[in-house]
């Protein structure tokens, strides 16, 4: 385990905002996911779930914007080798054989081309052929298409049959996730026809318990969460008062996510930002329920009696073997032990005395 998923042994980190995202089950179990610009930090996420997602595997079809994911996930794992992922795209060739420590897994294309429009994943039926035979492998646990323009101008009957076809593709292949995407951002703004059609791709994805990777969310966002749609914003990060990535990075110099790499019409801090919502997405479909509040008394304080019952469950023989439902909440990260990476979420919730709890860790 490297430093940075160690446990701090003294002091206590400042309060920051925690959320903790609502899911709405599916008749099979299943939970919508909704990754968008809340889902980038990645200190957030346990180490144990990380090393979960890199035993999964991933079908990945894309024009040049969705290459943007590719280049932010490259780009991570040269900063950080924790963040391994073994990405083929020769041919029909598919997955990469596995890795030793594993890495996660993925085909970029859809067989037999790389360069994947509407046409060839689910807009005519040789594409949607083209899909069933990928899942029809078996070797995937996951497949995701992501747009170019075409939302921008996609009326809502065409969206409504992408949709369709996606879940289509979910009742068929019932041991794998499709993964929803928005269109990029076009300039447009909130009244826009794009954020129309991408408002239509959320709602589904919420009422029909699907994967959404927000596209369009991510790159309106700057790190600090300014939001920059209202101001026009577009996939470069222009937006009416300027270019938010290079602002964030003049501002931020030297920071991982400024980065340099080539980032297909976008820059690179937007790369940067999708490739960790990546990982982040990963880690919830490996099982992470994603960050919770540690009021274990529910007096909505975050405090030394939270604290003192954390201790108690750390010092015991694990979640799995206790009766004890504190113990339960304690298990901040679902890895069923409350240990090391618990504490870690435990105390970036804790800054001094009586922070409230309402009901989540809010500075």
């Amino acid at each position: 385990m490297s430093a940075r998923h160690s446990i701090m042994t003294a002091g206590l980190f400042p309060a920051i905002l925690v959320t903790a995202l609502v899911f709405a089950p599916s008749a099979n179990g299943q939970s919508a996911i909704i990754i968008d610009h809340t889902c980038t930090d990645l200190s957030l996420v346990p180490a144990y779930w990380i090393d979960q997602a890199k035993l999964l595997t991933f079908h990945y079809a894309h024009t040049s914007h969705g290459s943007q994911v590719v280049t932010g996930v490259n780009v991570l794992e040269g900063l950080d080798s924790f963040y391994s992922i073994a990405i083929r795209t020769s041919g029909t060739e598919g997955l990469p054989p596995v890795e030793n420590p594993p890495a996660l897994r993925m085909y970029d294309g859809n067989p037999p081309e790389t360069y994947i429009t509407p046409d060839g994943y689910w807009e005519s039926s040789s594409g949607i052929d083209r899909t069933r035979a990928v899942a029809s492998t078996g070797l995937y646990d996951f497949s995701m298409w992501s747009w170019c323009g075409q939302a921008s101008s996609y009326s809502e009957a065409q969206i409504a049959n992408y949709l369709s076809v996606m879940a289509q593709f979910e009742d068929e292949y019932p041991d794998m996730r499709f993964i929803l995407m928005t269109g990029h951002t076009d300039g447009s703004g909130v009244g826009g026809t794009l954020n129309q059609r991408n408002n239509q791709i959320r709602a589904y994805a919420q009422a029909n318990s699907m994967v959404l990777f927000d596209f369009a969310d991510i790159e309106s966002h700057d790190p600090d969460g300014n939001d920059y749609l209202a101001l026009g914003c577009n996939d470069y990060g222009n937006y009416s008062g300027g270019n938010w990535p290079q602002q964030w990075c003049a501002a931020h110099p030297g920071h991982p996510l400024c980065t340099s790499c080539e980032c297909e019409h976008s820059q690179p801090t937007i790369c940067n930002l999708k490739g960790r919502a990546f990982w982040w997405m990963m880690a919830r479909l490996a099982g992470w329920p994603g960050p919770v509040a540690p009021d274990l008394d529910g007096d909505r304080d975050v405090d030394n009696s939270d604290f003192t019952l954390f201790e108690a469950c750390a010092s015991g023989p694990g979640v799995s073997h206790s009766s004890s439902s504190t113990c339960e909440q304690a298990d901040f990260d679902g890895d069923t032990d409350v240990d090391q990476s618990d504490f870690g979420i435990f105390q970036r919730c804790v800054s001094g005395e009586n922070v409230q709890a309402d009901p989540l860790c809010d500075d």
